[in-house]
């Protein structure tokens, strides 16, 4: 019953609180808010609801980035051989917690801007995909998340709609 409420809990609690983030990112960052709105709102939608989310290049850079700032969760991992890293010796066995925050902001790979907010860093750089060593929201290997691309399109479309039909801004712009 455990591993049943931790699957469900870990794909409904992750992705509603990575929403969160990007709604968060994105009023904190008008010109960025504006470039999703304007991507959203410039196709044609009959019923007034976003379910074609085939060219919607930008949002797909915001959660992108959402999830490079802010991972939902944390990976384990255990060490399948005694090794050393940063001259600490890992005995075989070991568990290990990969700071996937610490990965995404890494200004050896991301540049000296890697803690703001730049949904652009992806433009042009599509072969930065979920699963690579520099960027692991949904962590890596085998055991990555198995539900990374229903979590993904789940968070296309809801904020495609948020960002289709609201006006986001901090009251009395702060």
């Amino acid at each position: 019953m455990a591993n049943l409420q931790d699957i469900i809990g870990a794909a409904t609690e992750t992705t509603s609180s990575t929403l969160e983030w990007a709604m968060a990112e994105l009023i904190r960052n008008p010109e960025a808010m504006a470039k999703a709105q304007h991507e959203v709102r410039q196709r044609p939608h009959g019923d007034g609801v976003v379910t074609d989310l085939g060219e919607l290049h930008y949002l797909r850079m915001v959660i992108k980035e959402t999830l490079r700032l802010h991972p939902a969760g944390m990976f384990h991992r255990a060490s399948q051989e005694d090794c050393r890293v940063m001259g600490y010796h890992i005995p075989k066995g070991t568990s290990v917690v990969i700071n996937s925050f610490a990965v995404g902001t890494d200004p050896a790979h991301w540049g000296e801007d890697a803690a703001e907010f730049r949904p652009e860093r992806f433009h042009g750089n599509e072969m930065v995909e979920y699963m690579q060593m520099e960027f692991v929201p949904f962590g890596a290997g085998r055991r990555q998340c198995p539900g990374a691309l229903f979590a993904t399109t789940i968070m296309e479309l809801v904020l495609a709609n948020l960002l289709y039909h609201f006006d986001w801004a901090v009251p009395g712009g702060e």
